[in-house]
């Protein structure tokens, strides 16, 4: 229904199976994320339900939750690139290295091998064997992979923005739309940490221990190196 109301056409039911894949494997990453972090902090702060989950939504933008968006453009114009150009995926590359920017959709502060792409990966594949996607862009994430681990000299891995960048491109998704989608998906994770911490009857919980060695004050000092009240 979501496809069909954004791109006016309908999924094979194997399709959808894959699409709603890529909805539940965005949905959680656990209190640590900040859109989730936020609605937790709201829901301790006396505010409506509706409130703490809105807090959490309103987190969600081009820094924390906007690479897929990204990814996927860029997956789309090398997609056209590629078709008179074979050195489209280097050139991009030299691109962003030369503005010293980052290509969206690798890389994970925790996951070294994220088990949400194997996964995805996993499903994918099975709907290219059947031909119900052609694979093309994740050909292309795959070699974006490997020549941006030949540039750093180490092992890139691919992230769950970026394989959720290309499924949604082997689906016709259109990339604006993407922040969107995920809004969609993190925001079930979103309504599930709110409650469980409104149920919890905590009030005005701060975002992390009150322990002098986490939060420092790094403002003026006295002259004689004590901390300024």
């Amino acid at each position: 229904m979501l496809y069909f109301l954004l791109c006016g056409r309908h999924l094979s039911d194997a399709q959808a199976k894959l699409f709603e894949s890529v909805l539940v494997a965005g949905s959680d990453h656990g209190p640590r994320a900040p859109s989730i972090a936020a609605a937790r902090m709201a829901a301790t702060c006396g505010v409506s339900f509706n409130s703490a989950v809105a807090t959490g939504m309103n987190m969600l933008g081009d820094v924390h939750g906007g690479a897929v968006e990204e990814a996927m453009a860029i997956l789309y114009k090398t997609e056209d690139n590629l078709k008179h150009n074979e050195t489209a995926v280097d050139d991009k590359l030299t691109e962003i290295f030369s503005r010293k920017g980052k290509l969206p959709g690798f890389g994970h502060q925790l996951h070294d091998d994220d088990p949400r792409v194997s996964r995805l990966y996993e499903l994918a594949g099975e709907l290219i064997e059947t031909g119900e996607i052609t694979g093309t862009y994740l050909d292309i994430l795959a070699n974006y992979r490997d020549r941006l681990s030949e540039r750093k000299n180490r092992k890139m891995t691919i992230n769950v923005d970026g394989i959720s960048a290309a499924i949604q491109c082997e689906l016709g998704v259109p990339a604006e739309a993407a922040k969107g989608i995920f809004a969609l998906s993190r925001g079930m994770g979103i309504v599930a940490h709110a409650y469980e911490e409104m149920m919890s009857g905590v009030r005005i919980k701060g975002p992390c221990p009150n322990e002098e060695h986490l939060v420092r004050y790094t403002g003026i000092q006295k002259q004689d190196g004590g901390e300024r009240a």
